[in-house]
């Protein structure tokens, strides 16, 4: 275990706003960084849940091109751009905070200090970067080449950690839950990337179908979209787990959250394979 590190003023930040609640200043005080990292963590979780079911909704209207497009139009403006940048916010955190915890229950690497402070500046280097290259637009990158390194990287990446970790005394949900995260990794930020190098990657609809028409696409964009559906899925029965005690209510949100996750990845796999 590592010794105490000193407060960083972000800390002491943070944690003075934690103070503001008796119960929360308790766990503050004696977790510090673990206990605002954890529920930064799960924040972060739940609105990429709530973005990933807005998304498969969006994306539904493909099935009808000029719906798509005037979706599309509605949201070209500055604000809902701001909003797509901002979005990078909770996708990158939660992906490198997710990295630091797998790092710790594979390799047994627990050097919070250093780890939480790795988090923050990859964090925001990503996120900058993000935000010049959209404001310069119109990016170009072979989108084979980009997307046979993502998914090289993700395969990698979860095969590790599967070693790691498959034939721990955990249970098998468990250890899909890390194992799919390491394969998300690479995925879900590197679609963020790609999706934002050019606008019309990710608003012109004659550009998505030709993208998602490919053979090699479509199979890694149903395992993004099943795998995406299972790790949320498996995060809220935890959530759930962690701060419902009454268990028929817990059974009974378990079952809700399921069938919805469930509905709506069997939805965007099929406008995958089916466009």
């Amino acid at each position: 275990m590592d010794a105490p590190a000193q407060r960083t003023g972000i800390e002491a930040y943070l944690i003075g706003i934690l103070k503001r609640s008796e119960k929360l200043s308790y766990y503050a005080r004696s977790r510090g960084w673990g206990f605002i990292m954890t529920w930064a963590h799960r924040i972060a979780g739940l609105i990429l849940v709530l973005y990933m079911l807005f998304h498969i909704y969006t994306l539904s209207a493909l099935y009808e091109p000029a719906a798509f497009v005037s979706k599309m139009k509605f949201v070209d403006n500055f604000i809902f751009s701001f909003f797509e940048w901002a979005l990078a916010v909770p996708v990158i955190f939660h992906a490198l905070n997710g990295t630091r915890l797998i790092l710790y229950e594979a390799f047994r690497i627990r050097k919070d200090a250093i780890m939480v402070r790795w988090v923050f500046v990859l964090s925001s280097i990503y996120i900058l970067t993000l935000a010049f290259f959209m404001l310069m637009g119109n990016q170009q990158v072979s989108a084979g080449f980009f997307w046979l390194m993502v998914a090289i990287t993700s395969a990698i990446s979860s095969t590790i950690v599967y070693k790691r970790l498959w034939h721990t005394q955990n249970g098998i949900l468990w250890k899909l839950q890390r194992v799919s995260g390491a394969f998300l990794l690479p995925l879900v930020s590197g679609h963020m990337f790609f999706m934002h190098l050019n606008y019309q990657v990710g608003h012109d609809v004659e550009t998505i179908l030709a993208r998602i028409s490919a053979p090699g696409m479509k199979a890694l964009d149903v395992a993004f979209v099943c795998l995406v559906f299972f790790h949320a899925g498996f995060g809220l029965y935890t959530i759930i787990g962690d701060y419902i005690e009454d268990s028929r209510l817990r059974s009974g949100l378990t079952v809700l959250i399921s069938f919805i996750l469930g509905v709506f990845a069997y939805a965007g796999a099929k406008i995958v394979l089916t466009i």
